[in-house]
């Protein structure tokens, strides 16, 4: 893993969005302020 010193502009990156439809990081690149969460115990049951 590579940890990114604060204020590094990320790589573009693609991911599937909450409806399943990719989402590109560069998309957004300039346009808007963007917040990356992950949940990956959430509705998971346990």
């Amino acid at each position: 893993m590579v940890k990114l010193p604060a204020g590094t502009e990320a790589p573009d990156f693609t991911l599937p969005s909450h409806t399943g439809e990719d989402v590109t990081l560069s998309d957004y690149r300039g346009e808007t302020a963007v917040l990356l969460a992950f949940h990956p115990a959430s509705f998971t049951g346990g």
